[in-house]
């Protein structure tokens, strides 16, 4: 028999061109199982040269067919099954912390063979998953680092697209925010790859994909233990997430936002698996009624301060002051606690966060301070409606148009990074603006860094999860939270980075380092 080439495509047809050169495949358990098909083929089939049905290679192979036999045939079942069994599919590393980059690797395919990558993950009740069409190269691999989407749902080199593209899957709520709360257990997602480029819809529906794996994805790392905090003058709860061991170790206080009650690790928990003892920090907690800070009637500076205190009284807490950082509501306190009790806090990070107070009163020793009272725009128009385009709710057109209760962020000693993005619907993007430079503009001798990322929304949160640019809050309907998912997810990528580097920077005595484990 004459040497041959072959590609695969749907039901594995098989592309066979006479040719005096050497069999160009990437397996020689596929190369064996297809000279065994071509065997059966000659001795009982009649071929035509029709390139009809064939897969259509690139145009480097295209030239090496011209003049030559096409035979097309499709594999038997069993040949079929074989040469599906030479495809691997590998996710590396396999076990890892939430925000360290996955490499997914195809390999046994065919040069230019089209495939569909997809994940799926089913976690404390919510199903998501994303899917992204590749074609391989000339040594038959897919590599999700350096090779780009052709389609699916991004489009380009992106590395952790098939991680932050996730999208709740049919049947689950609509507004569906994924954030895990159990921070005991991994996230478990599974990556499968098909033949050809394939729906959505078409994927799940394929029992038998070429070849699959899973991988897991920590917020804890091994060496960080959990300590929950109860109790106090003011009745403090929180959970704390240090690294193991006597320390002494770098402290902050980490809040989320005015939306999401109790205390949420997943920040907490990266940080302190980088080193950090990280107080995860409830300031409110749900109802029945209500599960958001709007039914608070009151907060009290004195019980975030009260959690300053009982850090910076523990043994294994690193002297010399304490971190603040927050999104949304929590930025809010974040900054306000380096306002209020500036010789307590070392460093403060404020992540799309309000100038003024939000949502409800708030006390110091005794004295109130005005606040935000968000309401519908007195004056509808086309750009201010308090309502996007699909019914959704844009916090932003509720905050006042002038408003005269901001912060005295100029009483701000301490190094601060104030990040937002200019896609924000919830905050209107004048206040980062505003806060960073009454910071810079304070006198004192304090660097303050200010960071807009284009594209991207309300939620800068940890990178490499599904990317929320709306989300459900009971009982009032969809909240918009803005970004596009490619911008968002970069700029989360961007921030935590930056996050970690501000904190490693000023918040780590010299003679210390800070690693992150798993």
């Amino acid at each position: 028999m004459a040497p041959f080439k072959f590609v695969t495509r749907g039901l594995w047809q098989l592309s066979l061109y006479t040719k005096s050169s050497n069999i160009g495949v990437t397996s020689v358990q596929l190369q064996q199982c297809m000279t065994t098909e071509l065997h059966k083929l000659t001795e009982t089939r009649h071929f035509n040269t029709s390139t009809r049905g064939c897969y259509v290679p690139s145009s480097k192979h295209s030239r090496r067919l011209e003049g030559t036999a096409i035979l097309v045939r499709t594999m038997s079942s069993s040949a079929r099954a074989t040469a599906t069994s030479c495809v691997s599919l590998q996710a590396s590393p396999n076990t890892s912390l939430m925000d360290e980059i996955v490499t997914i690797e195809v390999a046994g395919l065919m040069p230019g063979q089209p495939v569909t990558l997809n994940t799926y993950f089913d976690n404390e009740d919510k199903q998501f998953e994303t899917y992204a069409h590749y074609t391989s190269d000339e040594n038959g691999t897919v590599n999700t680092t350096n090779h780009a989407s052709q389609g699916g749902n991004f489009i380009g080199i992106e590395p952790m697209g098939m991680f932050w593209s996730m999208v709740a899957c049919p049947g689950v709520r609509h507004g569906t925010r994924y954030m895990k709360r159990d921070i005991s257990k991994p996230l478990v997602i599974d990556i499968s790859v098909h033949d050809g480029h394939l729906s959505q819809d078409d994927v799940r529906v394929d029992k038998s994909p070429m070849a699959a794996t899973s991988v897991g994805r920590w917020y804890k790392g091994n060496n960080v233990e959990l300590i929950k905090v109860e109790g106090g003058k003011y009745n403090l709860q929180g959970t704390l997430v240090k690294p193991k061991g006597p320390g002494p170790f770098p402290a902050v206080v980490d809040m989320f936002g005015g939306v999401l009650p109790g205390c949420n690790e997943i920040r907490a928990a990266l940080l302190a698996s980088h080193g950090f003892a990280a107080l995860s920090l409830g300031y409110f907690w749900e109802t029945e009624e209500v599960s958001s800070m709007i039914a608070v009637e009151q907060l009290q500076m004195e019980y975030f301060e009260e959690a300053v205190d009982w850090l910076n009284s523990q043994p294994y807490i690193q002297p010399g002051g304490i971190g603040t950082v927050g999104v949304c509501k929590g930025g809010e306190m974040a900054t306000a606690m380096a306002i209020h009790f500036p010789d307590k806090i070392r460093a403060t990070i404020g992540i799309s966060t309000c100038g003024s107070f939000t949502l409800c009163p708030t006390t110091y020793k005794g004295k109130t301070y005005p606040y935000a009272q968000l309401s519908p725009p007195d004056e509808v128009s086309e750009e201010h409606t308090g309502f996007s385009k699909d019914g959704h709710i844009c916090l932003k057109d509720f905050f006042p148009t002038a408003d005269d209760n901001f912060q005295e962020f100029d009483r701000i000693k301490c190094p601060a990074l104030i990040i937002c993005g200019d896609n924000d619907d919830c905050v209107p993007n004048d206040h980062s603006d505003r806060i960073a430079g009454l910071i810079q503009n304070n006198g004192h001798d304090n660097p303050c860094e200010f960071i807009k990322y284009p594209g991207a929304g309300h939620l800068i949160e940890p990178p490499y999860v599904p990317v929320c640019t709306f989300s459900y809050q009971h009982p009032w309907g969809i909240f918009r939270w803005g970004g596009t998912p490619r911008d968002h997810a970069h700029a989360c990528e961007a921030a935590w980075k930056k996050v970690l580097a501000f904190l490693q920077e000023h918040m780590v005595d010299k003679k210390q380092t800070v690693t992150s484990k798993l």
